[in-house]
């Protein structure tokens, strides 16, 4: 993951000269995005454990359902099809560490939680001379693995449908670079066959 994030940065800084002979106005065909990413989301305990019919040693484990702070990063590309309109592939990345309370025993179950989201969809721009409000609705899919440090369970994995309903702003720093100092989704996902609430949010650079 690491290497492939780092290739994909450099994409990032060769884009503007190959893509500069497509411009046309005040817009770019192609425009990428890369910064950070803070999602608020539900743990999905109650896939990892059975609904509360795991065992660990012999006993049950009833992980607690909670809403956890994912940290990592956002990267998307968007194609202009319009002016105003553009088509949206986001894939964002975040993770944590904190682990997962059994319910029955008050025990902590370490682990590293990793969140993937991929999502895909269409983007309204309002483009004005000095900054772009956008918003958007994007479809897709959540996964999220944790490696635990125990014999629970060593890795679980679980993958479910998600949308992103939210938007943002680039501030126009440059010819080929615009500043994206807020993007804020609200990230309904649905794991267990139940609606999770979450929310995305991040900051970053987009090249043009």
């Amino acid at each position: 993951m690491t290497k492939f994030f780092l290739l994909f940065l450099i994409a990032l800084m060769c884009a503007p000269a190959a893509f500069a002979q497509n411009r046309r106005d005040d817009y770019s065909f192609y425009e990428f995005y890369v910064g950070y990413a803070y999602v608020r989301a539900d743990n999905d305990a109650d896939h990892f454990d059975r609904n509360g019919n795991a065992t660990f040693n012999g006993s049950k484990v009833n992980l607690a359902n909670e809403r956890k702070n994912y940290n990592g990063f956002t990267a998307e590309f968007n194609q202009n099809v319009t002016r105003n309109v553009g088509i949206v592939t986001s894939f964002t990345g975040t993770f944590n560490n904190g682990g997962y309370a059994d319910l029955n025993s008050g025990r902590v179950f370490r682990a590293d939680v990793q969140r993937y989201d991929l999502l895909i969809g269409p983007r309204y721009n309002w483009r004005t001379s000095n900054v772009t409000p956008f918003a958007h609705a994007l479809f897709g899919i959540t996964h999220i693995r944790a490696s635990f440090d125990d014999q629970f369970s060593k890795t679980r994995s679980d993958t479910a449908f998600a949308m992103a309903f939210g938007g943002g702003l680039d501030i126009h720093a440059s010819e080929h670079l615009d500043i994206r100092p807020i993007m804020v989704d609200y990230l309904p996902t649905f794991f267990n066959s139940t609606r999770q609430d979450n929310f995305r949010a991040g900051a970053g650079i987009k090249i043009k």
